[in-house]
């Protein structure tokens, strides 16, 4: 009895040249399709040739090729496509009829592919961007937020890959969401929820061999893939300082005013397990004044 799931035979060599030609990993093939990469290494392997139409078209979606190109010609088909055996005495003249016939219709299918590319292009812009919001300075060693928020506008779903590298002598200590990869200072965030705004966070902290001409520089890339390629660099803050204030405290003052308190809970202390300090925040706001103890590695607070 049938299943009524279509399904389709697809290419593997094909599948590999294609997501290696465009630096793609499985993991990122994995995580458009919604499938693992175990399933990824298997369809490339030829193992599991037959996978349902859905996954084929998520599958060419995310290598930016229509269906088409990955589905595997079996050898009756191709056999089908060799052209029939032409009369001797009247193959030259059809032989010019298919010629000007195969001339004709790429002519035409090329002027319906131009049409077909300039509308596209011209519906489909993402309208990506990515901006960094961290403190301006931060204590060596002590732990401090950042949050890199994302925008975009599309017509159908996306997926994007969101890319952060910390100088050197900074590291990630936690991410909110949850990282697909951290590495010291490098991280990766892979998200398929769509076009949206939404916010990615993590902990850092940088010791004193990140110092360099009293500036640390943050870079990051944002990337999205539909039909076609798209990537932005993440725009904000990119450096800090480092010195013997508290972070909370923008105007560096020894003191965190009432502006300063809002900010910190406006940019940070809404995000659901970041795990900001915000009590160390409050308990300094809610003084006089402060000072950094090196000694003791703790802030004395004035009252």
């Amino acid at each position: 009895m049938k299943s009524g799931v279509a399904m389709v035979q697809v290419s593997g060599p094909k599948i590999r040249s294609l997501r290696e030609e465009q630096n793609l990993t499985q993991l990122y093939l994995a995580t458009a399709v919604g499938v693992t990469t175990e399933t990824i290494s298997r369809w490339e392997r030829q193992e599991a040739p037959t996978l349902k139409e859905e996954n084929g078209l998520k599958l060419a979606e995310a290598l930016a090729v229509p269906i088409t190109e990955i589905v595997a010609v079996s050898e009756a088909q191709a056999q089908k496509q060799e052209p029939e055996k032409e009369d001797p005495v009247v193959s030259p003249v059809r032989s010019v009829k298919k010629v000007l016939f195969f001339i004709a219709a790429n002519i035409l299918l090329l002027g319906v592919l131009l049409f077909l590319i300039i509308m596209f292009r011209g519906s489909e812009s993402l309208h990506l961007s990515a901006r960094r919001i961290m403190p301006s300075h931060t204590l060596t060693g002590h732990p401090f937020p950042v949050v890199v928020k994302v925008d975009f506008e599309s017509g159908k779903t996306s997926s994007l890959l969101l890319k952060e590298q910390l100088p050197v002598g900074c590291i990630v200590l936690h991410t909110v969401p949850e990282a697909t990869v951290v590495d010291g200072g490098f991280l990766k965030w892979i998200d398929k929820d769509g076009p949206g705004k939404r916010s990615f966070s993590y902990i850092a902290k940088c010791d004193a061999s990140a110092r360099n001409d009293d500036f640390s520089s943050f870079v990051g890339t944002l990337l999205v893939r539909q039909s076609s390629r798209q990537e932005v660099e993440v725009d904000g803050r990119s450096r800090i300082h480092l010195l013997e204030y508290h972070w909370a405290d923008a105007d560096k003052n020894h003191i965190v005013d009432d502006e300063e308190l809002l900010a910190v809970y406006d940019d940070f202390g809404r995000i659901d397990g970041l795990n900001v300090d915000i009590e160390e925040v409050e308990t300094i706001w809610m003084g006089s004044g402060y000072r950094w103890n090196p000694e003791t590695s703790v802030f004395k607070i004035i009252p």
